[in-house]
């Protein structure tokens, strides 16, 4: 009998949750992150391990700036949850002007400080408190963009199953047209040298905390002037003017680090499948893309990070817009001015970073809005060190080699998912240079 109390003194059953500060959210998006529901009976040593991981889960959604999750009302047998939150601001009509090159450093370098885009976006985040997200976009200049996107969490009464539907046009009359010695080599025009038309269907599904299925069907239609076709035939694929084709593909994601915007600690698997039928060409261009990443701490305040992508697409004919590898959304560290075009790529990215300063809350008590005023920030320092490999069958330069490099840097981390990461690097032609990037690390 004393041994049966003494054990059963050991757990708590959740009677109820008591939510604060969700001013917009509904409660039933905050309870679908939780590891724990009502009536869980949870053993006491591990409460608290569940109360951080919940922490975590909320502020993953980027829905909220601050959670804090606390037992209240508790007795030798039954506990209430008490979860308050800071919400974040939804509503982010924002006007556009941005430079519009590859990324921020060969605008920076290369000087291309003609190619800007401007116009307008708005986005609507926990749309009805329901982490529905509404955008839209009118933009022009270098690369005219007008889209709409709307995604829906959560349909049909279910928790676990959602819908995103996506129309996206685009038109230039500039472009990079071939590549050149890692360069591009672009072309001006008064008229219109290509437009593209994609509407896109895509269905998630969310069984657990951690993982996500999604399956997408998308429709892109393609069209180049007379004078790109001359300048390269094989711009979209082969010798096509115009190229329509439907994607099927299945995306699957494990996440079980502890921060979308800057993770330190836990792993990320993530894969997809898909398949482009080509109906000019009565042709199919599998592609696949794999990625992956661990994060652990092996001293005190010091966090390694090491990640790798695997990604091939089986691609017959040459085609410029669809053999694209390093230089544009990802690279090995040093070589951000390089454009290096392949059907398929490795890379490989590893740091050690050492917090330099830890995170800290501030307040600005001068603006009355908590979304703002109260955040956070970090500063990290960190080693790096990448390896690349790009596949093409045509033998560029710096394709079909070993590609490597190496550095140093500072994170800064804040809230609104805001990572600036200012690195040194050097690559493997013991070339050097500063270069910015605006995400974390290999997610």
């Amino acid at each position: 009998m004393l041994f049966a109390i003494k054990t059963f003194s050991q757990y708590l059953i959740i009677r109820n949750f008591i939510f604060e500060g969700n001013k917009k959210t509904k409660p039933f998006i905050i309870e679908r992150e939780l590891t724990f529901k009502k009536g869980d009976t949870l053993w006491l040593p591990y409460l608290q391990k569940n109360i951080e991981q919940s922490k975590q889960n909320l502020l993953k959604t980027s829905l909220f700036n601050f959670a804090e999750i606390d037992t209240i009302n508790s007795n030798n047998k039954f506990t209430d949850i008490l979860i308050s939150v800071v919400e974040r601001w939804y509503l982010w009509p924002i006007p556009v002007f941005e430079q519009a090159s590859r990324n921020i450093n060969t605008w920076f370098y290369e000087k291309d400080y003609d190619k800007i885009n401007y116009g307008f976006f708005i986005a609507q985040a926990n749309f009805r408190g329901r982490n529905e997200l509404l955008r839209a976009i009118a933009r022009l200049g270098y690369r005219e963009q007008y889209g709409f996107a709307y995604t829906i969490p959560h349909i049909l009464g279910s928790n676990t199953t959602g819908v995103e539907i996506k129309a996206l046009y685009y038109r230039q009359k500039q472009l990079a047209f071939k590549n050149e010695q890692n360069k591009p080599i672009y072309l001006h025009s008064n008229n219109y040298l290509y437009t593209n038309s994609d509407f896109t269907l895509e269905l998630f599904y969310r069984p657990k905390l951690y993982a996500l299925h999604s399956f997408e069907i998308s429709y892109s239609y393609q069209k180049i002037n007379d004078s790109l076709f001359k300048k390269n035939p094989h711009f979209l694929y082969d010798t096509l003017k115009i190229n329509n084709y439907t994607s099927l593909s299945y995306y699957f994601r494990y996440d079980k680090t502890n921060s979308v915007a800057y993770p330190t600690f836990g792993y990320y698997f993530d894969y997809t499948l898909a398949n482009n039928i080509l109906f000019s060409k009565k042709t199919y261009i599998p592609q696949i893309n794999i990625k992956g990443a661990y994060y652990y701490t092996p001293f005190k305040r010091f966090f390694n990070s090491h990640g790798i992508v695997l990604n091939y697409s089986h691609i017959k004919k040459q085609s410029y817009l669809m053999n694209k590898a390093f230089g544009y959304r990802t690279s090995p560290r040093g070589y951000e001015l390089y454009l290096i075009d392949g059907q398929g790529y490795l890379l490989s990215q590893n740091s050690i970073r050492y917090m330099l300063i830890k995170p800290r809350v501030k307040t600005i008590y001068k603006l009355k809005n908590e979304r703002f005023a109260k955040f956070h920030y970090a500063f990290y320092l960190s080693l790096n060190g990448d390896v690349g490999y790009v596949l093409n069958r045509y033998k560029t330069p710096l394709t079909n080699q070993l590609l490597y490099g190496y550095g140093v840097g500072i994170d800064f981390v804040t809230y609104y998912d805001i990572t600036l990461r200012t690195e040194f690097s050097i690559n493997h032609l013991n070339i050097k240079g500063v270069f910015f990037h605006f995400s974390s690390y290999i997610k």
